[in-house]
Order: structure tokens, then sequence, then C-alpha cells
């Protein structure tokens, strides 16, 4: 069991001597002290303020890893990481999740706020409902391990009733029920809710996603293009660096490639190579000049490879949290008119705009299975495409030419210029031949009769000076 020392803000404790600093992060340092047999864990809970943790020293170096990957999971949500490190039953599951699992700190979050709730509902703390289903020799008690699983029926009844979705009521049974299994129990609803999707959400169309646009700031335009043209998920979108567009962005190569790494994605399962286009570069230049430029509430910002793609709009500077971004693109979705605040469910959310993605490329004419790739999906061709190389894949992207907003047509005093253009010549002085001073006075089919007639003038010259090149023929009678 952990001890918990009451906060106090006297400024950090100095560990006592001996003790080895094992790891750290922003907010937290973890202590090793093999003389006492214990750890310290000194967590930080606001700049002036810090809660000390004493824990009976891990018997392995797993144990250690396995404190220091809840520390990092509830970064965060720093007063939530006693309740995992005060109770050995979640510690057995969050090492579970470490060993077995992807190593997700959303995961470990995910489940210990199912195990929470269920356990505020049963109205004891993690380690007493294990304790409450055992005999006094340690074995599962088959009768208390019943009556648990219809408890547990219970307590997922009652989400139903909330109008809770089956698939959300479904992965919080599953969690409750691995925590159980890892601490020895095996306790089961008697009814498994189904994961059929009861709230479907769609791809928007895009005008739906220009109505995004037009309402959104400049750092919500970035993040929208950004997800409607490279099928990230959000948080993977938040892990962004800088260095993962550097060289396409500085280059000024279109589209812009970004390697996705394993760890950044959501179960890290395999990295994977995905684009954006020319409109999403358009803004995230943009909303990087502003960053450089700096605000009036923003100071100037040094961008260097590892600084985060999408940061605060408050000091200090730092990565955008995945829960403020997805509350930010709702109220976007809100002020576009695409949801109803009244409505619980909706059609569009933020992860629709992945919907998108697939559902554009698709109708462009691109492989499903490269969008899948492209979407960091592992598929049974996921190395045959990968090793393609990112050239033609973005050859593949390019051809589809994925867009949000619609090309312009180009008039056709626009490709006339052009052709004049082609020859080297300017052809505003045409224009000005034609209207003298009264040049903005032309209308656009007058425009168009001034280009026409300079390049048949051009072409008439050409074939004079071809025919004047060919010798006469002296014919002799």
């Amino acid at each position: 069991m952990a001890e918990l020392n009451s906060e106090n803000d006297q400024g950090c404790p100095e560990p006592a001597r001996g003790m080895r600093l094992v790891s750290e992060g922003k907010h937290f340092q973890l202590f090793d002290d093999e003389v006492q047999g214990k750890v310290l864990v000194l967590l930080l809970t606001s700049p002036d303020r810090f809660l000390t943790i004493s824990m009976e020293r891990p018997r392995t170096k797993l144990g250690l890893r396995v404190i220091d990957f809840v520390l990092q999971a509830f970064a965060s949500r720093r007063s939530k990481a006693p309740l995992v490190l005060d109770n050995r039953s979640l510690m057995r599951l969050a090492e579970y999740l470490y060993r077995s699992k992807s190593r997700s700190l959303e995961s470990l979050r995910e489940y210990a706020w199912s195990v929470k709730a269920f356990c505020d509902y049963a109205g004891k703390v993690p380690d007493q409902l294990i304790a409450s289903c055992l005999t006094p020799e340690g074995l599962p008690d088959p009768m208390r391990v019943r009556s648990l699983g219809e408890l547990l029926d219970e307590w997922l009844g009652e989400m139903d009733a909330m109008d809770l979705a089956s698939g959300s009521i479904r992965v919080r049974q599953a969690h409750v029920e691995s925590f159980f299994r890892v601490n020895g129990l095996e306790v089961k609803a008697p009814r498994r809710y189904s994961l059929r999707v009861k709230y479907h959400d769609r791809a928007p169309r895009p005008e739906e996603v220009q109505r995004i646009i037009e309402v959104a700031d400049l750092r919500e335009k970035v993040m929208v293009m950004m997800l409607a043209t490279s099928g990230m998920r959000i948080g993977t979108l938040l892990k962004l660096k800088y260095g993962h567009v550097k060289a396409d962005l500085e280059a000024g190569k279109i589209p812009v490639h970004i390697h996705v790494e394993a760890e950044i994605t959501k179960g890290k399962y395999a990295d994977y190579d995905t684009f954006i286009n020319d409109e999403a570069v358009h803004y995230l230049k943009l909303y990087l000049d502003e960053r450089k430029r700096g605000t009036e509430k923003i100071p100037v910002e040094e961008i260097t490879d590892d600084s985060p793609l999408f940061v605060r709009t408050v000091m200090p500077l730092k990565s955008l949290s995945h829960h403020s971004a997805k509350g930010m693109l709702a109220k976007v979705l809100y002020k576009a008119g695409l949801r109803e605040k009244a409505r619980r469910h909706h059609e569009l959310r933020v992860h629709s705009l992945r919907k998108f993605f697939r559902t554009q490329l698709e109708s462009l004419g691109v492989p499903r299975d490269y969008c899948e790739y492209m979407m960091g999906h592992k598929i049974s061709t996921y190395h045959d495409i990968q090793m393609k190389g990112i050239e033609f894949l973005r050859n593949v992207y390019t051809a589809s030419d994925l867009r949000i907003q619609a090309k312009e047509k180009p008039s056709l005093a626009d490709v006339l210029k052009e052709l004049i253009r082609a020859r080297g010549e300017d052809p505003s002085r045409y224009l000005k031949a034609e209207v003298g001073s009264a040049i903005d006075m032309i209308t656009p089919e007058g425009e168009s009769e001034a280009y026409a007639r300079a390049i048949w003038e051009m072409l008439r010259r050409d074939i004079v000076s071809s025919l004047s090149a060919i010798p006469e023929e002296r014919t002799s009678f």
C-alpha cells in the first residue's frame, strides 16, 4: 500500500541520501531507496505544491517500470494517480496493460475510469472489492463472485437506462471484467451487450467541411484541413512535431508527406505514411508564421523540430491536449450549424473527418488498401504497400486530387494569357495597346478578344517568317 502524505507548499523536499532517481517527467520524480526498501514519488500538483507518495519497493525492475507507466498515464490528471498507486489490484491491472497490451497511456486511463466508476457504485475501493470476494484463505468465494457479477450487471443496466450506446457499455464491461480477471476472479455479468454501433456517424460532404472552415479560427482551420486530407486520428495529429512536416514544407513539396511512428498511433501496432494537400499546407504555413511572429497574448516562438505542431493559446506554451482539441472542434461544428446542442449523439463528429478522407479517396479511384494504409490500419497488404516507397504513394495521393474546395475553372482570358506567357511575352502590353488609358473599363469579353487577336498576330508572323525562309524555286522554260 502507498503512504500518501498531504500536499504542502514548502518547496520540493530533498530525497534522502542513498535514494536513486529512477525516472522523471514534467510533473513527477520517482526515487528508489534500496536501503529502506521503499520508492518515493514526488508528484507536482501545481507550480508550488507537491504530493509525496511512499510505496513499498517492488521486487523487480518491471515493478518500477509499471509505476513510471502509471505516473506518465496520469500526467494531465495527477489527482487520479494516487488511486492507482494506492491499490494493488489496480497496479496489477496496470502491469497487465504494460506487459500484454499496447502500453497505451490512454488505455490505462480508460480502464482505471471504468473500474473507479463501478467501485463507486459498489461503495468500495478497488482492493476492498477484490477482498470482498475472497475467503479467509484467499480463495475466490463462488457465491460472492456470482453476487458481484449480478451487481456488475445492475451497474451496466443503469448505464443502459441513461441511453449510453451499447458499444460504450460493452467496453466498460470488458474493462471491469479484465480488472477482476487479472486479480484472479472470473466475475461475469449475466448478459453481454452488443458491440453493434447504435449511433452512427457519417462522412461529411465537401460543402459541409467548407462550412466548418468558414467559421473556424486559423488553428482550427489547420486541424480540420489536416484531419480531412490525411485521415489521421485527432490523437495522432496532436502528437505531431514540426519535424514531421519540416522537410517537405520547407522544400515547397506538395503534397507534404508525414511519416507517423507506431508510438504515436492509437494501438501502437505499426508506423505508416500519409499526406496533406495544398489547402492544408496553405493554412499550416499561415499558422506557423503567426506563431513565429507572436500575438498580443503569446510571445514570439522559436519553432524547432521538436516543437508541437499544435499548441495552446495561453502561457506556458505546450502541446494542445486531446480533451481540449475535441471540445474546441465540437464547438466549431455547432457554429457551422452541423450539430444540435440539445442532442446527445450526433451524425457529425470530429472522427467523421477521418471517414471523409476514406470516402473521398475511394470515390476518386484510390484502391481501398491504399486508403487503409494511409489511415494507419494494419492490413494484409501492409508490407506490400509500404515497400512501394514514399514517392509511389505520393503519386497515388496526388493523382486523386483530393480537395475540400473545388478548383475554380480557368476563364478563356486566363488560358489565352498563359499561351502568351508561354511565348515569353507580357499579356498586359497587348491589353494596354487595345484599350489605352481606359484599361479598367474593358469587359471580360473584350479582354479575351484582345488576347485572341494578339495570339493570332503572333501565329501570322510565325507563318510569314517560316515562308520567307523557304528559297524560291527557279523554274526554267
